[in-house]
């Protein structure tokens, strides 16, 4: 059996124009009905994603690099071993401040509570 790592697996989605790019663990509509999603994410260097809010608790696991998050208007860089929570709601954008590439083991919960339809396309 070859074992499946992000190094050699095709990945799920890219987004061109802000370097990065990721791979669905598990899919919000995978999930039965545990209201989770669970994502790696990778950045090349100088990666991004825009600020942004949605309806649901976020956790970002650094598994490679440095981060630099910014969280309703606070920044900091996080490095590898670091888990950095989001709450629902709250503004947040990030990039890889790093030489190489970052990644982010991206954990997304809804609170039985949320309206957000975010993970629930087919």
């Amino acid at each position: 059996m070859q074992r499946m790592t992000t190094k050699n697996k095709p990945t799920d989605f890219t987004v061109p124009e802000s370097q990065n790019f990721g791979w669905n663990l598990l899919t919000r509509l995978g999930s039965r009905e545990r209201n989770m999603s669970i994502v790696v994410q990778r950045f090349e260097r100088e990666g991004w994603f825009e600020d942004h809010a949605h309806d649901l608790d976020q956790y970002f696991y650094v598994t490679e690099g440095w981060f630099e998050l910014t969280i309703a208007g606070k920044t900091a860089v996080y490095q590898q071993g670091d888990l950095i929570f989001v709450a629902r709601n709250e503004s947040h954008a990030g990039r890889n401040v790093g030489e190489g590439e970052s990644e982010l083991l991206v954990i997304d919960y809804w609170p039985s509570d949320s309206t957000s339809t975010l993970g629930l396309e087919a």
